[in-house]
C-alpha cells in the first residue's frame, strides 16, 4: 500500500472548525488525512484511499487489533492441503437495502484480474488458481479460483498454500462490489460516492477534492449496534503549522505531526493535554529510480550509479535531524515484520550494513561503464518530491545537498502539487528519482518483496532482474518458513546491494496524537491508517 511521507494535502477553513467543535455533541470525529485518489477498492493503492474504503466497505473478515475476525463471512473451512477455502456468508446488506452475496465477491475479485480494469494490484490476486493466467489472457474468467456456489457460499481455490491468506481477506482490495453499480458508472466508478453503495460501518456522503471526505453511520450495516460514531470526516491538512493549529484548536481530533512540532506536542501529551501513541509500523520508505521508462535517464540504468546515490545518503542525519522520526533503514523489509513466528529483522541483517564504498568513485565507475564523461558535475538528475509543502521542500533539499557534496552531480527539483499529483506522475513514469513509501498489506515479507518483481503494477521504477523474479516465484511455492526466509534474504541482497534497484532511507514509526475524548480508535498495521468501527468520542 502506497504511503505518503507526511500524510499531505491541503488545509481546512472556518466551516471545518465549527463542525469539529460542535462535533462532539453529535458523536463525530475529524481525522487528519491526505486527499484520496479513488474510492474504488479494485484500483486504490494508497493509504488515504484505503482509509475511506475501509470505513465504508467490509470484506469476508475485518482486522481487529491486527487479527482477522469474522465479518461478512460468519464461518469458513480450509482443506487439509490449504488450497481450498469455503466461506459461509451472514445476512448482510448494502446501504440501499439489497443483500450482499457471494456473487459480489466473485465479481469484485475477477474484476481486479480483468486487464481492462487496469488494477495496479492485479498481481496481488495471482494467489488464486488461474488468476495470473486469466490476467495474461491464457485462461477464462470461469476458470479463476473464486466461485459463488450460491448466494451465501463462496469457494476459493489457491495456486499454492498461502500461510497469510486469511489476512488478505481483510484487505480493502478484496472487498465485494455490486456489478450493477460499477457498470452504471463505468470508468468513473469510485469518483462520486453518491453513485455508490456500501456494506461497511459507514456510508460516504461527499468527497470534496483536496478538502475532505465526509461519512455517516450506515443504518443497513449488519453490526450497526457496535458502531458508536454518527459522523466521520477525513480532513485534508498539508502544512505542519496548519495541522498543529487545527489540532490545538480542536478542529482536528486525530493527527500525525513531524518536524519541529513533535517535541512540543509530546511535552503537552506528557502533561495530560492529549493522548500520544508511538509504536513501530511495518512500512518502508526508499528512493526509486526510473530505469526503463520513456523518461528514464541513461545514468540510472547502471547499478553502480544507483548504489552510489544510495550510499551517499546520510540516513542518520535525515532521520534524526530532518524528518525527526522513524528508524534508519539499510534494507527493504521493515522492523516488526514477521516471517512465520520469527521477527524477520531480528534474524536477517540489512543488506547495506557494512557496505563501505566511496559513492563518488562508484559513480565514476558507472559513468565509465556507460562510456560517458567521468566528471559527475556535468550531469543533472531530476528528483520528484511527494508534494509542495514546506516540509516536502526541506526533505528534497537535504538529498540534493547530500548528492552534490558527496558525488558532485546536480539535482533538479520537479514539482508535485500534492501527494495525489506526485502519485499520478510516479505511476506515469514522469520522474527520474523519487521518494516512495510502502506499508505492508499483510504480515509477511512477501508484501514488500513482490513489489519489485518484473511487471508488478506498483513497480514504478521498472526494476527487472531475472534471478530476483525466480526467487519470488520460488517463495510463492515454498511452504517451509526457514527456506522462505533464506529466499527473502537473497532477494533483498540482489535488490538493495547488488543491483541497487532501490535505495532504502527509513522505516516509518507510528506517532499519532489524539484528543482526550477519543476512545477505541485503532491504527492498523495493515490497510488504512484508521480503524473506526470501534471508535467513539466522549464529552470534552
Amino acid at each position: 500500500m502506497l504511503l505518503s511521507i507526511a500524510l499531505v494535502g491541503c488545509g481546512g477553513g472556518s466551516d471545518d472548525k465549527k463542525a469539529a467543535e460542535g462535533g462532539k455533541k453529535e458523536n463525530s470525529i475529524v481525522l487528519q488525512a491526505s486527499d484520496a485518489k479513488t474510492l474504488d477498492p479494485s484500483k486504490a493503492t494508497d493509504q488515504m484511499s484505503h482509509n475511506a474504503i475501509n470505513a465504508s466497505f467490509e470484506g469476508l473478515t475485518r482486522s481487529n487489533k491486527d487479527k482477522p475476525e469474522k465479518a461478512i463471512a460468519e464461518s469458513w473451512e480450509c482443506s487439509k492441503d490449504e488450497l481450498k477455502w469455503t466461506f459461509k456468508l451472514r445476512d448482510a446488506k448494502w446501504s440501499d437495502g439489497k443483500p450482499v452475496t457471494a456473487k459480489d465477491f466473485e465479481y469484485s475479485w475477477k474484476r481486479i484480474l480483468n486487464p481492462k480494469t487496469k488494477a495496479q494490484y492485479a498481481s496481488f490476486m495471482f494467489v488464486l488458481k488461474n488468476g495470473e493466467k486469466y490476467y495474461k489472457g491464457q485462461a477464462k474468467a470461469e476458470e479463476v479460483g473464486v466461485k459463488a456456489k450460491d448466494d451465501k457460499t463462496l469457494e476459493v481455490e489457491l495456486e499454492n498454500p498461502i500461510p497469510y491468506f486469511l489476512q488478505l481477506t481483510s484487505f480493502p482490495l478484496l472487498y465485494p462490489l455490486r456489478q450493477d453499480i460499477v457498470e452504471a458508472s463505468g470508468d468513473k466508478f469510485g469518483s462520486d460516492p453518491s453513485k455508490m453503495v456500501f456494506n461497511g460501518p459507514f456510508v460516504l456522503d461527499k468527497w470534496e477534492r483536496a478538502s475532505k471526505i465526509v461519512a455517516s453511520k450506515n443504518p443497513e450495516y449488519w453490526d450497526k449496534d457496535t458502531v458508536k460514531l454518527d459522523k466521520v470526516t477525513f480532513q485534508v491538512a498539508e502544512e505542519m503549522t496548519t495541522r498543529y493549529q487545527m489540532f490545538t484548536n480542536k478542529q482536528l481530533d486525530v493527527t500525525a505531526i513531524v518536524g519541529e512540532y513533535v517535541q512540543k506536542m509530546k511535552d503537552e501529551a506528557k502533561s495530560g493535554k492529549y493522548n500520544f501513541i508511538e509504536e513501530t509500523d511495518p512500512s518502508s520508505f526508499y528512493m526509486i529510480f526510473n530505469q526503463n521508462g520513456e523518461k528514464a535517464n541513461k545514468l540510472l540504468t547502471n547499478s553502480k550509479i544507483r548504489l552510489a546515490i544510495s550510499l551517499a545518503i546520510d540516513r542518520e542525519a535525515y532521520v534524526n535531524k530532518v524528518y525527526q522520526r522513524g528508524f534508519v533503514s539499510r534494507g527493504l523489509i521493515p522492523v516488526g515484520m514477521f516471517a512465520g513466528e520469527k521477527v524477520y529483522r531480528d534474524i536477517v541483517p540489512e543488506p547495506l550494513k557494512g557496505v563501505d564504498k566511496d559513492p563518488k568513485a562508484l559513480f565514476i565507475e558507472g559513468l565509465k561503464e556507460l562510456k560517458l564523461d567521468p566528471d559527475p558535475s556535468k550531469y543533472t538528475l531530476r528528483y520528484l518530491p511527494q508534494g509542495s509543502s514546506t516540509d516536502d521542500r526541506a526533505y528534497a533539499e537535504f538529498f540534493q545537498a547530500q548528492w552534490k557534496e558527496k558525488i558532485g552531480f546536480n539535482t533538479k527539483m520537479d514539482t508535485a502539487a500534492d501527494f495525489s499529483d506526485y502519485n499520478n506522475k510516479k505511476e506515469k513514469g514522469d520522474f527520474e528519482i523519487a521518494m516512495s513509501g510502502w506499508g505492508a498489506d499483510y504480515n509477511d515479507p512477501m508484501a514488500f518483496v513482490e513489489l519489485f518483481k518484473t511487471g508488478n503494477g506498483n513497480n514504478n521504477g521498472k526494476f527487472s532482474n531475472a534471478e530476483y523474479d525466480q526467487i519470488v516465484e520460488k517463495i510463492l511455492k515454498e511452504s517451509n518458513m526457514d527456506k522462505r526466509i533464506e529466499l527473502y534474504k537473497r532477494a533483498e541482497e540482489i535488490l538493495v546491494k547488488e543491483q541497487a534497484g532501490m535505495a532504502p532511507v527509513f522505516y516509518k514509526d507510528k506517532r499519532m496524537f489524539t484528543q482526550k475524548y477519543v476512545k477505541g480508535l485503532q491504527y492498523p498495521s495493515f490497510g488504512g491508517l484508521y480503524e473506526l468501527k470501534w471508535a467513539s468520542v466522549t464529552g470534552e
